[in-house]
Protein backbone atom coordinates (compact mmCIF):
# COMPACT_ATOMS: atom_id res chain seq x y z
CA UNK A 1 0.00 0.00 0.00
CA UNK A 2 2.75 2.43 1.02
CA UNK A 3 4.70 1.52 -2.12
CA UNK A 4 1.68 2.36 -4.30
CA UNK A 5 1.20 5.69 -2.53
CA UNK A 6 4.86 6.61 -3.05
CA UNK A 7 4.71 5.49 -6.69
CA UNK A 8 1.66 7.68 -7.21
CA UNK A 9 3.41 10.58 -5.45
CA UNK A 10 6.44 10.19 -7.74
CA UNK A 11 4.25 10.05 -10.84
CA UNK A 12 2.37 13.19 -9.78
CA UNK A 13 5.69 14.99 -9.19
CA UNK A 14 6.88 13.97 -12.65
CA UNK A 15 3.61 15.23 -14.14
CA UNK A 16 3.73 18.63 -12.42
CA UNK A 17 7.44 18.97 -13.28
CA UNK A 18 6.68 18.35 -16.96
CA UNK A 19 3.89 20.92 -16.72
CA UNK A 20 6.21 23.55 -15.24
CA UNK A 21 8.73 23.03 -18.03
CA UNK A 22 6.03 23.10 -20.72
CA UNK A 23 4.72 26.42 -19.43
CA UNK A 24 8.21 27.91 -18.98
CA UNK A 25 9.21 26.93 -22.51
CA UNK A 26 5.97 28.31 -23.95
CA UNK A 27 5.95 31.70 -22.25
CA UNK A 28 9.54 32.43 -23.29
CA UNK A 29 8.30 33.64 -26.65
CA UNK A 30 5.65 35.83 -24.99
CA UNK A 31 8.44 37.91 -23.46
CA UNK A 32 9.33 39.26 -26.92
CA UNK A 33 7.58 42.62 -27.17
CA UNK A 34 5.71 43.49 -30.35
CA UNK A 35 5.88 47.22 -31.17
CA UNK A 36 2.68 49.22 -31.46
CA UNK A 37 1.70 51.13 -34.57
CA UNK A 38 2.57 54.39 -32.83
CA UNK A 39 6.10 53.12 -32.16
CA UNK A 40 6.80 52.44 -35.84
CA UNK A 41 6.59 55.76 -37.67
CA UNK A 42 8.70 54.87 -40.69
CA UNK A 43 10.59 52.14 -42.49
CA UNK A 44 13.77 53.32 -40.82
CA UNK A 45 12.17 52.89 -37.38
CA UNK A 46 11.04 49.38 -38.30
CA UNK A 47 14.53 48.49 -39.50
CA UNK A 48 15.96 49.80 -36.25
CA UNK A 49 13.49 47.61 -34.33
CA UNK A 50 14.57 44.54 -36.29
CA UNK A 51 18.30 45.17 -35.88
CA UNK A 52 18.44 46.47 -32.31
CA UNK A 53 15.69 44.40 -30.71
CA UNK A 54 14.04 41.61 -32.72
CA UNK A 55 17.11 39.77 -34.06
CA UNK A 56 18.93 39.74 -30.67
CA UNK A 57 15.69 38.74 -28.94
CA UNK A 58 15.11 35.78 -31.26
CA UNK A 59 18.69 34.59 -30.66
CA UNK A 60 18.23 34.93 -26.89
CA UNK A 61 14.88 33.14 -27.15
CA UNK A 62 16.41 30.09 -28.86
CA UNK A 63 19.28 29.99 -26.35
CA UNK A 64 16.89 30.17 -23.39
CA UNK A 65 14.55 27.61 -24.95
CA UNK A 66 17.38 25.12 -25.32
CA UNK A 67 18.63 25.79 -21.80
CA UNK A 68 15.17 25.07 -20.39
CA UNK A 69 14.92 21.96 -22.58
CA UNK A 70 18.34 20.87 -21.30
CA UNK A 71 17.12 21.14 -17.70
CA UNK A 72 13.97 19.19 -18.54
CA UNK A 73 16.14 16.46 -20.07
CA UNK A 74 18.22 16.37 -16.88
CA UNK A 75 15.04 15.88 -14.88
CA UNK A 76 14.06 12.93 -17.09
CA UNK A 77 17.46 11.34 -16.43
CA UNK A 78 17.32 11.79 -12.67
CA UNK A 79 13.77 10.59 -12.17
CA UNK A 80 14.72 7.29 -13.82
CA UNK A 81 16.35 6.28 -10.53
CA UNK A 82 14.29 3.76 -8.61
CA UNK A 83 14.69 5.34 -5.16
CA UNK A 84 13.85 9.04 -5.01
CA UNK A 85 13.93 10.47 -1.50
CA UNK A 86 11.90 13.34 -0.06
CA UNK A 87 15.09 15.43 -0.08
CA UNK A 88 15.33 15.01 -3.85
CA UNK A 89 11.66 15.88 -4.29
CA UNK A 90 12.17 19.00 -2.15
CA UNK A 91 15.21 20.00 -4.20
CA UNK A 92 13.19 19.38 -7.34
CA UNK A 93 10.55 21.85 -6.13
CA UNK A 94 13.25 24.49 -5.50
CA UNK A 95 14.72 23.75 -8.93
CA UNK A 96 11.32 24.17 -10.60
CA UNK A 97 10.86 27.51 -8.84
CA UNK A 98 14.24 28.63 -10.19
CA UNK A 99 13.37 27.35 -13.69
CA UNK A 100 10.23 29.53 -13.60
CA UNK A 101 12.54 32.54 -13.23
CA UNK A 102 14.22 31.84 -16.58
CA UNK A 103 11.42 33.50 -18.66
CA UNK A 104 11.71 36.58 -16.41
CA UNK A 105 15.50 36.64 -16.78
CA UNK A 106 15.12 36.12 -20.53
CA UNK A 107 12.71 39.07 -20.76
CA UNK A 108 15.34 41.14 -18.97
CA UNK A 109 17.88 40.09 -21.59
CA UNK A 110 15.51 41.00 -24.43
CA UNK A 111 15.52 44.60 -23.20
CA UNK A 112 19.02 44.96 -21.74
CA UNK A 113 21.22 42.21 -23.23
CA UNK A 114 24.12 44.65 -23.59
CA UNK A 115 24.24 45.40 -19.84
CA UNK A 116 26.74 43.53 -17.66
CA UNK A 117 24.46 43.22 -14.60
CA UNK A 118 21.67 41.56 -16.58
CA UNK A 119 24.05 38.99 -18.06
CA UNK A 120 25.48 38.29 -14.62
CA UNK A 121 21.96 37.72 -13.24
CA UNK A 122 21.09 35.30 -16.06
CA UNK A 123 24.39 33.40 -15.73
CA UNK A 124 24.04 33.11 -11.95
CA UNK A 125 20.50 31.78 -12.32
CA UNK A 126 21.63 29.05 -14.74
CA UNK A 127 24.56 28.25 -12.44
CA UNK A 128 22.31 27.82 -9.39
CA UNK A 129 19.91 25.54 -11.27
CA UNK A 130 22.84 23.47 -12.58
CA UNK A 131 24.24 23.06 -9.06
CA UNK A 132 20.82 21.92 -7.81
CA UNK A 133 20.73 19.19 -10.46
CA UNK A 134 24.24 18.03 -9.55
CA UNK A 135 23.25 17.91 -5.86
CA UNK A 136 20.18 15.81 -6.74
CA UNK A 137 22.41 13.48 -8.76
CA UNK A 138 24.74 12.83 -5.83
CA UNK A 139 21.81 12.24 -3.46
CA UNK A 140 20.24 9.79 -5.90
CA UNK A 141 23.48 7.87 -6.42
CA UNK A 142 23.99 7.72 -2.65
CA UNK A 143 20.44 6.55 -1.97
CA UNK A 144 20.40 3.96 -4.73
CA UNK A 145 23.96 2.64 -4.55
CA UNK A 146 25.31 3.47 -1.08
CA UNK A 147 26.20 -0.20 -0.43
CA UNK A 148 28.56 -0.11 -3.41
CA UNK A 149 30.76 2.56 -1.83
CA UNK A 150 31.32 1.11 1.63
CA UNK A 151 34.57 -0.78 1.02
CA UNK A 152 36.97 1.57 -0.73
CA UNK A 153 39.92 -0.85 -0.62
CA UNK A 154 37.84 -3.58 -2.20
CA UNK A 155 36.70 -1.19 -4.91
CA UNK A 156 40.31 -0.27 -5.72
CA UNK A 157 41.21 -3.94 -6.03
CA UNK A 158 38.39 -4.61 -8.50
CA UNK A 159 39.44 -2.27 -11.30
CA UNK A 160 38.35 -3.89 -14.52
CA UNK A 161 41.32 -3.91 -16.88
CA UNK A 162 39.13 -4.01 -19.99
CA UNK A 163 37.79 -0.51 -19.32
CA UNK A 164 40.55 2.01 -18.71
CA UNK A 165 38.17 4.81 -17.73
CA UNK A 166 36.00 2.86 -15.29
CA UNK A 167 35.79 1.06 -12.01
CA UNK A 168 33.66 -1.98 -11.32
CA UNK A 169 32.14 -1.66 -7.87
CA UNK A 170 32.55 -3.84 -4.81
CA UNK A 171 29.76 -6.25 -5.74
CA UNK A 172 31.32 -6.58 -9.25
CA UNK A 173 27.96 -5.78 -10.82
CA UNK A 174 27.52 -2.06 -11.42
CA UNK A 175 30.00 -0.21 -13.59
CA UNK A 176 29.74 3.23 -11.97
CA UNK A 177 32.01 5.15 -14.29
CA UNK A 178 29.90 4.10 -17.22
CA UNK A 179 26.51 5.61 -17.85
CA UNK A 180 26.36 7.31 -14.45
CA UNK A 181 29.60 9.14 -15.16
CA UNK A 182 28.25 10.16 -18.55
CA UNK A 183 25.11 11.45 -16.84
CA UNK A 184 27.31 13.47 -14.48
CA UNK A 185 29.18 14.96 -17.45
CA UNK A 186 25.87 15.96 -19.04
CA UNK A 187 24.79 17.65 -15.81
CA UNK A 188 28.10 19.54 -15.77
CA UNK A 189 27.68 21.06 -19.24
CA UNK A 190 25.29 23.91 -18.24
CA UNK A 191 27.41 24.62 -15.16
CA UNK A 192 30.55 24.98 -17.27
CA UNK A 193 28.71 27.23 -19.73
CA UNK A 194 27.31 29.42 -16.96
CA UNK A 195 30.74 29.89 -15.36
CA UNK A 196 32.25 30.88 -18.71
CA UNK A 197 29.28 33.18 -19.37
CA UNK A 198 29.72 34.82 -15.96
CA UNK A 199 33.38 35.55 -16.67
CA UNK A 200 32.70 36.83 -20.20
CA UNK A 201 29.93 39.14 -18.92
CA UNK A 202 32.66 41.51 -17.69
CA UNK A 203 34.32 41.47 -21.12
CA UNK A 204 31.53 41.23 -23.70
CA UNK A 205 27.80 40.77 -22.96
CA UNK A 206 27.23 39.27 -26.42
CA UNK A 207 30.04 36.73 -25.94
CA UNK A 208 28.58 35.98 -22.52
CA UNK A 209 25.27 35.02 -24.11
CA UNK A 210 26.82 33.04 -26.94
CA UNK A 211 28.83 30.97 -24.47
CA UNK A 212 25.62 29.06 -23.67
CA UNK A 213 25.92 27.46 -27.09
CA UNK A 214 28.59 25.39 -25.33
CA UNK A 215 25.80 23.41 -23.65
CA UNK A 216 24.69 22.11 -27.03
CA UNK A 217 28.26 21.43 -28.17
CA UNK A 218 29.33 19.72 -24.94
CA UNK A 219 26.29 17.47 -24.77
CA UNK A 220 26.78 16.41 -28.39
CA UNK A 221 30.49 15.67 -27.84
CA UNK A 222 29.82 13.77 -24.60
CA UNK A 223 27.16 11.63 -26.22
CA UNK A 224 29.32 10.83 -29.25
CA UNK A 225 32.50 10.17 -27.29
CA UNK A 226 31.00 7.98 -24.59
CA UNK A 227 28.22 6.17 -26.43
CA UNK A 228 30.44 3.12 -27.04
CA UNK A 229 32.38 3.38 -23.77
CA UNK A 230 29.21 3.14 -21.72
CA UNK A 231 28.06 -0.21 -23.09
CA UNK A 232 28.30 -2.67 -20.23
CA UNK A 233 29.78 -5.61 -22.13
CA UNK A 234 30.43 -8.75 -20.03
CA UNK A 235 29.33 -7.03 -16.82
CA UNK A 236 26.80 -9.02 -14.81
CA UNK A 237 23.86 -6.83 -13.74
CA UNK A 238 20.79 -7.53 -11.69
CA UNK A 239 17.44 -6.98 -13.42
CA UNK A 240 16.87 -3.73 -11.48
CA UNK A 241 20.35 -2.40 -12.27
CA UNK A 242 20.00 -3.35 -15.91
CA UNK A 243 16.60 -1.59 -16.16
CA UNK A 244 18.03 1.59 -14.64
CA UNK A 245 21.10 1.58 -16.88
CA UNK A 246 19.05 0.89 -20.01
CA UNK A 247 16.53 3.61 -19.13
CA UNK A 248 19.29 6.19 -18.70
CA UNK A 249 21.11 4.98 -21.83
CA UNK A 250 17.92 5.34 -23.90
CA UNK A 251 17.44 8.87 -22.53
CA UNK A 252 21.03 9.83 -23.35
CA UNK A 253 21.60 8.06 -26.66
CA UNK A 254 18.11 7.13 -27.87
CA UNK A 255 16.78 3.67 -28.59
CA UNK A 256 19.62 1.89 -30.41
Amino acid sequence: MAHNIFKNFKERNVAITDGVFAIAMTILVLEIAVPTVSDITSGATLNEYFVNYLFPSILIYFLSFYIVYNFWENTVFLLNFKKVSNKVFSLNVITMAAVCLIPFATGFLFQFYNYVNVNIFFSLLIMVISLLYILMFFLLVRDNYSEHFKKKDEIKETIHQTYDDGIELSNLKLYVRGVLLTLFYLLLSPLISSIISLILAFVSPVASLLSFVLILILRFVIRMKRSTTDKLVDIELSDEENDLIENIRECIYGDD
